[in-house]
């Protein structure tokens, strides 16, 4: 799954972590990034944008999460491909699972590649406390 911290900074979101010493770092994989002060990382042949800031820069921080609601069911969204979503879960009856032609991915898992026009798609934010 994929990183779920996000911050606003200057109007814009971007994915986001909080470090040990209450900094934020700010991550971009837009070229653009660099005129705004962000440096230019490669990690493993992918270049990513970072930016160190001060809690006080920032606007908001907070978690996301993206779930949809699919024949009546809701799940969480992992990926996004295009027109494409992964939705997955974890709880519930796997008959109702099966019956929606969902695959065993892992023991209990259960995923399917849907249009995300085939579902009601809701993006929940929780703010993070930060001390």
């Amino acid at each position: 799954m994929k990183n779920n911290t996000f911050a606003i900074y200057e109007g814009k979101e971007y994915a986001a972590g909080i470090k040990a010493d209450g900094k934020i770092i700010l991550r971009s994989e837009d070229s653009q990034a660099e005129q705004f002060g962000f440096e230019n990382k490669t990690i493993a042949d992918n270049t990513i944008y970072v930016k160190y800031v001060h809690q006080n820069d920032i606007e908001q921080i907070y978690k996301k999460q993206i779930e949809a609601i699919y024949k009546g069911y809701k799940f969480e969204v992992v990926e996004t491909k295009g027109d494409m979503i992964s939705i997955v879960t974890m709880t519930g009856d796997y008959k109702i699972w099966e019956k929606l032609s969902m695959n065993l991915i892992d023991k209990g898992i259960y995923q399917k590649w849907i249009n995300k026009n085939d579902a009601i798609i809701n993006e929940i934010k929780d703010k993070i406390l930060i001390k």
